[in-house]
This record gives C-alpha cells, sequence and structure tokens, in this order.
C-alpha cells in the first residue's frame, strides 16, 4: 500500500470509529518527514510521519495516532502548557499526562497510540484531567514519547513555519471554528446514540456551555420572576385608601402588590441524582427567602409517573421524596398549574429525561432546574439552567 493509501484509509477508518471527530480529522495535513521518530503534531493541524517508520503499520494502529493527535489539539494542550510555562525538562511527563487524558476516550478494542502512557501507569484513575496526571502522577522513565508541539508548544526541529496560506495548516480562527464544530458533532452523538465519551462529552460542555455558575444564573432568574410579579401592581378595594377621608361619597381603591405563588415539581425518579438535588432545592430555598418568600409558603409536588399530593414544609429538607419509578412530569406541572391560587412561578427541579407539555402553562412562568451532566433538550417554552458538578479545572494546581 502506497503512503497516501494508507494514509487515506487510516483517516476513513478513524472518521467512521469516531464520526464527531470527522471534521477535524479531514482539517489535518499530513507531511512525510524522516527528521520524525514516528509520528508527531504541531499546533496548525499539521502531522509529520516518517513513512520509513509506518509504512507495517495497520490501518488502526494509524488512524489511532491521527484521533491522538486531533485530541491533543482539540483540548489545547500546547496553550494549557503555556499556562503554567511548561518548562523543557517536564516536557515528557507532560505528554504522558495530556495522552492519559486523552487515552481515556479510546473505544474499548482499539489500540493505544505506541508507547503513550495511560492512567494507572501514572498511578491514577481515569477520567481526570492531563494537570491531575501530571501534578499528582507517577513519573514514566522507562518509556519517553514526544506528539511533537501539538501537544506541549515548544517547537520541534520539523515544525514548519505558521501557515500563511490555507493549503500550508489551519490558522487560528479556522481551528477554533473546527473545535466548536466537534464539540457540536460531539454533543449530538450523545443524543442520538449515548455513545461519546465521557471525557469527550466533558470537553464539548464545557466549550459550548458559557461558564457561568449555576447559582449565580439561577438566583438572576428567580429575583427577575419575582419582581416581576411583585410589580405588577393593581388596584384593590380590599383595603382602604388613605385618601378616603378627603372623599365624600366615591369609595378609593388603594394600590396592592400581590405576593407571588410559587410552586415546586420535583422529580423523584430513580435517575436523579440526589447529592445534585439537594444541593438545588437547597439554593432554591434560600433564594426564595432571600426574595421574601417562606419555603413553607411553597407547595411542592413530588413526581415520578404519576405527581403527589402538594406538601408544604418549613424548608427544603424537611420534604418527602415520594416516588422512585418511570418519569413523566407533565402530570406534576398539571396538577400544580390546576390548584388554586395557581402559581405565577413554578420550579421543575429534574434531570430531564421526561415528557413536557407540549405548550406552557398559561398565566404561570416556569423554570426548569436540570440536574446533572448533560441533560436532554427541553421545550423552547421552557426556561433552562443546568446543576453541574464543580469543574476539576478550577482546583489550586499549583498547591498540590
Amino acid at each position: 500500500m502506497s503512503p497516501e493509501d494508507q494514509i487515506s484509509a487510516a483517516r476513513l477508518w478513524a472518521a467512521y470509529s469516531y464520526p464527531y471527530l470527522a471534521s477535524a480529522l479531514f482539517a489535518l495535513r499530513v507531511i512525510p518527514d524522516n527528521k520524525v521518530n514516528q509520528i508527531a503534531g504541531d499546533e496548525y493541524f499539521r502531522v509529520y510521519m516518517n513513512h520509513d517508520s509506518t509504512h507495517d503499520w495497520p490501518v488502526d494502529a494509524l488512524g489511532v495516532e491521527m484521533i491522538h493527535q486531533v485530541g491533543h489539539l482539540l483540548r489545547g494542550h500546547a496553550p494549557r502548557a503555556r499556562e503554567i510555562e511548561l518548562r523543557e525538562s517536564d516536557l515528557f511527563r507532560w505528554v504522558d499526562a495530556m495522552d492519559a487524558e486523552l487515552n481515556d476516550d479510546l473505544l474499548e478494542g482499539h489500540p493505544l497510540p505506541k508507547g503513550s502512557a495511560l492512567p494507572h501507569e501514572l498511578g491514577l484513575p481515569e477520567s481526570l484531567l492531563g494537570e491531575e496526571y501530571f501534578f499528582m502522577g507517577t513519573i514514566r522513565s522507562e518509556t519517553q514519547r514526544d506528539c511533537g508541539s501539538s501537544a506541549h508548544g515548544n517547537p520541534r526541529p520539523w515544525d514548519e513555519p505558521p501557515p500563511k496560506q490555507g493549503k500550508d495548516g489551519v490558522s487560528a480562527e479556522e481551528k477554533e471554528l473546527i473545535r466548536q464544530r466537534v464539540a457540536s458533532d460531539a454533543l449530538a452523538h450523545h443524543r442520538n446514540h449515548g455513545s461519546t465519551p465521557a471525557g469527550m462529552l466533558r470537553w464539548a460542555n464545557s466549550l459550548l456551555t458559557p461558564q457561568v455558575d449555576w447559582r449565580t444564573e439561577l438566583g438572576a432568574k428567580l429575583r427577575r420572576g419575582i419582581a416581576e410579579i411583585t410589580g405588577a401592581v393593581d388596584y384593590s378595594y380590599r383595603r382602604p385608601n388613605r385618601r378616603q377621608s378627603f372623599a365624600s361619597k366615591v369609595i378609593l381603591p388603594n394600590l396592592r402588590a400581590p405576593a407571588p405563588e410559587v410552586s415546586v415539581v420535583l422529580d423523584t425518579s430513580a435517575s436523579m441524582n440526589e447529592e445534585l438535588l439537594a444541593d438545588a432545592l437547597s439554593e432554591i430555598d434560600g433564594l426564595l427567602s432571600t426574595g421574601g418568600i417562606r419555603f413553607e409558603s411553597v407547595r411542592v409536588f413530588t413526581c415520578d409517573s404519576e405527581a403527589g399530593s402538594p406538601q408544604k414544609v418549613r424548608k427544603a429538607s424537611d420534604i418527602q421524596l415520594i416516588g422512585g419509578g418511570g418519569t413523566d412530569l407533565s402530570q406534576g406541572i398539571l396538577a400544580a398549574v390546576q390548584t388554586r391560587p395557581s402559581p405565577d412561578l413554578l420550579l421543575v427541579v429534574t434531570d430531564g429525561g421526561t415528557h413536557w407539555p407540549e405548550s406552557p402553562p398559561s398565566r404561570t412562568r416556569t423554570v426548569a432546574v436540570l440536574v446533572g451532566e448533560d441533560p436532554p433538550s427541553t421545550p423552547d417554552w421552557l426556561e433552562r439552567i443546568v446543576v453541574r458538578e464543580p469543574a476539576s479545572r478550577n482546583r489550586d494546581w499549583a498547591a498540590k
């Protein structure tokens, strides 16, 4: 097989096996270069290959190397190395750490990139970030692998100059478009097939989801909802007007700001993450209190496939979590809006795996508080907030 045919076959194998990476794989430019030991890449989607060393490799082994190089580029391993001011003496440790981050996401049965590190070889579990493997992992002394400047940002002897034209490599602007496209494809693949690896899914979510703390977002939505309701001042004859004494026979209405009616529909199906559920309920409790609403005045409906009776409790921890079966929160929403008085603000706390009503409840502002990573899509009429685990990247690596 000629080098060109071998590269084409490997690229097609990789795109077939990992379809969400296709746009990045076909952006790679493969350059023959005998200065490279086997394969290495740079930051411009260029892969340098020594065909004398790789001519007898199976198609899947070469395809995995392409996937590996794409992983370094998409995850931004070179910029991350510059962020910590990586020293040349730590370069191989860094490459091992980044390889361990990427190798988690290879499908079962596929070969590993030759000489690359696995998490257990660094003495750590899977599904960690590369920085965790770098700062906390053990050092491999028997094997040293250099994936090129794509992995660490340090220029190598085989690197060509930065591209001046599209055919010479991928520009920074094009690279960002490719990253966005791959992240979108990875999430779509997971929604349709449920088989996107966890590390890739975490990266795609972090890239496409605005990095706003969910507590801040939840607080803003609740405060805005409460303010809109209490700000809807209207005239009422239930309380006499202070100026009534100046009127002879005309009864004057008084201005009244209504207290908002708030209800919570709580998903109690078996799929719910109890720790995140507790965090969300505790935060809702505190935010309603700061808005002048006592939790004991809030109606709480537990719901799996059926809605429970409304509960009024003094605090979120007193709620009786009744349920544990399937999920159909449309029943809970219906029960909440049919109760009188109907809610002005309805909070639905769920992991999102449920049927939703086709149209929004009338005269009720509805907010879904979605618990967990990568919740499914929700109707357009529904406001949504995603409650996530704290990001590992926020840890103080230098303290390790």
